[in-house]
């Protein structure tokens, strides 16, 4: 009922509150409180039917319209606005979809004007296709959600690295998936001091993924401590081979949504791609099973630059940075206070030291031992 209720207001507001609400939001844009946008979008249709009822002419509607979803808060303040849209992923990579393309990015610019927002984050894989399918550049005020997305992996492994109470020379990590996106978790994990390699993944023309040498996977898999999926869906892990080489030592860091369903597997599962800060949180309806404290990594890029004044383009800086502004796995069950932000900093700069001086002096000590 609750759910019923739910989608009946938002189809509503849709077709007929839209504008007021604009009008509102260009009032709120005047006061300047507002620093950032950033646009969600649903994986599968099992998403936006959590919200929306599936009647045509609404997701038709909504398709290349970005529609005001809720507001992102910092305490009381409204600091940014995040919007959603009806098109899957799959559809948008489509080369006879620029137009769609073309025309979320406009009403986006155009919002930027509206609101008096200084940056623009798009969601997970929104930012690459805009750019790499489609040639729109993800420069300022626009930000892929890649770095953010990183940052999420990094702050969830070190802090499960930490409860562990081993150094990260004395972990390994394997990465499942995402090409170019693989790489880069690949290149800072080995700058973090961990062992790193990254599993060959083949996409096969009539869907679905396979390990591409099982051999190689297998010696990759068998002893590792983290996996990090970056595959699209859970099923489509659960399908690829992967689970039958996992041990049960592994943790998973899981950025696939729909998420792996964890009882599926012999092997623990974390979602790696939820943050938090204290006080700031998402206020409306998120798509799948977000909790509004809890607001998707992808956002961190967007939301530093405007509202931190923070861009960075090496990642492991852009990782230190975060943490400083005290955003943290979700993972964590007491969250960092705002508060202090002086000694949060010293302390992350302290930690970060620490660790690299025990990196090289491990390193040091290993060749003289040779």
């Amino acid at each position: 009922m609750k759910q019923v209720l739910r989608k009946l207001i938002i189809s509503v507001y849709v077709l007929f509150f839209s504008y007021p609400v604009w009008g509102l939001i260009w009032l709120v844009g005047r006061t300047g409180l507002i620093k950032t946008l950033f646009l969600m979008y649903p994986t599968d249709k099992r998403e936006y039917n959590d919200i929306l009822p599936d009647i045509r002419c609404i997701i038709n509607f909504m398709s290349g319209r970005p529609t005001p979803a809720g507001f992102i808060f910092e305490g009381w303040k409204p600091v940014g606005l995040y919007f959603c849209i009806t098109d899957l992923p799959q559809d948008l990579m489509k080369k006879k979809n620029r137009h769609i393309a073309e025309k979320i990015v406009r009403r986006m610019k155009w919002a930027l004007k509206v609101s008096g927002a200084k940056s623009c984050g798009f969601a997970g894989q929104l930012g690459p296709i805009l750019e790499r399918r489609h040639g729109i550049a993800m420069e300022p005020p626009f930000f892929s959600g890649l770095q953010g997305t990183i940052f999420g992996a990094d702050n969830t492994i070190s802090y499960l690295t930490r409860q562990t109470g081993k150094n990260p020379w004395e972990l390994s990590v394997a990465i499942l998936g995402g090409g170019d996106l693989g790489a880069m978790f690949h290149e800072h994990f080995l700058a973090r001091g961990y062992t790193a390699d990254i599993v060959k993944m083949t996409f096969k023309r009539r869907g679905g993924v396979q390990i591409t040498t099982p051999e190689e996977a297998r010696q990759q898999l068998e002893d590792v401590d983290f996996v990090i999926n970056l595959l699209p869906t859970g099923d489509v892990f659960l399908n690829s081979g992967v689970t039958d080489l996992l041990s049960s030592q592994a943790t998973v860091v899981d950025f696939a949504r729909p998420q792996i369903p964890s009882e599926s597997i012999n092997a623990t599962v974390v979602m790696g791609n939820r943050i938090q800060r204290r006080g700031m949180r998402f206020g409306g309806a998120l798509p799948g099973d977000w909790e509004q404290t809890k607001f998707p990594a992808c956002s961190l890029s967007s939301i530093l630059a405007a509202n931190f004044d923070i861009v960075e383009q090496n990642v492991t800086q852009f990782c230190d940075a975060a943490r400083q502004c005290a955003f943290e796995t979700a993972l964590i069950p007491v969250q960092q206070p705002t508060q202090g932000a002086f000694a949060a900093k010293l302390k992350t700069v302290g930690s970060t030291l620490l660790d690299e001086c025990m990196y090289y002096f491990h390193n040091t000590r290993k060749q003289f031992t040779l």
